[in-house]
């Protein structure tokens, strides 16, 4: 669905930055459509940080959607695998349940090995917002949390 707003932009990429400058993306056009409010309400919002509309460029299947002030209530689902049992598909059928059931977000909560595999997989198949807990897969990188450093951290959530 994303794959044409998102090909030119380049530098910030961010709804917040937009919005701010006093325009209306795709995002947030298709996001007001869904809530029947007017498009200029959601950048309003946005502009001033009442509302989100997760957009991930690196995310082109995720459909939008607007999280905050004056629009419908949304419901999150946390799954995650633990580090006994690191298994994508287990994974990804947790995550079509949640779609079945209509969550409107799901964390990531996994530990341990294959939590980049497990990510990128959930990604590739969820069209609605994915959260990821960064700190545990930078603690399962060093081994003890103590040996963790900012620059561990700052990698991970760059990947």
């Amino acid at each position: 669905m994303r794959h044409e707003w998102i090909k030119g932009r380049t530098g910030v990429v961010t709804q917040l930055h937009y919005a701010r400058k006093g325009q209306i993306t795709p995002e947030m056009d298709y996001v007001a459509s869904v809530e029947k409010v007017d498009p200029e309400f959601i950048r309003a919002e946005v502009a001033r940080g009442r509302m989100i509309i997760p957009a991930n460029i690196r995310h082109p299947e995720l459909v939008p959607m607007g999280i905050g002030i004056g629009i419908t209530c949304k419901i999150n689902a946390n799954i995650g695998n633990s580090s006994l049992v690191p298994n994508i598909e287990n994974e990804l059928g947790k995550l079509a349940v949640c779609l079945k059931y209509g969550a409107d977000t799901v964390m990531d909560l996994s530990t341990g090995p294959k939590i980049p595999e497990i990510r990128e997989a959930m990604l590739r198949n969820s069209p609605i917002p994915l959260g990821t807990v960064p700190i545990y897969e930078a603690i399962h990188q060093v081994g003890d949390p103590l040996d963790l450093t900012e620059d561990d951290l700052i990698r991970v959530i760059r990947s």
